[in-house]
């Protein structure tokens, strides 16, 4: 009986650490992601990506960047934050046409205070609040 020869390398054995190179990789990858993930998201949308769904009356548009790009650590432009209250106000808006429409007016009237509290804050966006609330009933 003659031994193998140590030098070579069976097939098998080479697949075998591939894999275990990749599996290593991935776990590492993944521990990476959860790790960002638990950070939270902030897209940074830019002012003009703020601007353009507020003006063109694209309010359900506006409120999912609102949302998308919300955290509680960003300071946002001027011009973002009336944006941003716009699209929260659409957002009463909406609860607030939704709950009346249903005849729970007490519901319905939380929902109007707090489009008062976001009228507010709107600044020069003040002039689209009625587009909003006529979109918000449509």
């Amino acid at each position: 009986m003659t031994k193998a020869n140590n030098t070579t390398r069976s097939p098998l054995k080479i697949v075998v650490t591939v894999i275990a190179v990749v599996v290593v990789i991935l776990f590492v990858s993944a521990g990476f992601r959860i790790s960002e993930s638990s950070k939270g998201y902030s897209y940074e949308h830019s002012v003009r990506e703020y601007v353009y769904p507020a003006e063109s009356g694209r309010f359900g548009n506006l409120y999912e960047i609102a949302v998308r790009d919300m955290d509680k650590n960003t300071k946002y432009a001027p011009e973002v934050e009336e944006c941003r209250a716009l699209a929260f106000y659409y957002e009463q808006a909406v609860l607030e046409h939704a709950y009346r429409t249903t005849g729970n007016d007490g519901k319905a009237d939380q929902f109007a205070e707090r489009m008062e509290e976001y009228e507010g804050q709107l600044g020069s966006m003040s002039s689209r609040a009625e587009a909003a609330r006529k979109a918000a009933s449509d």
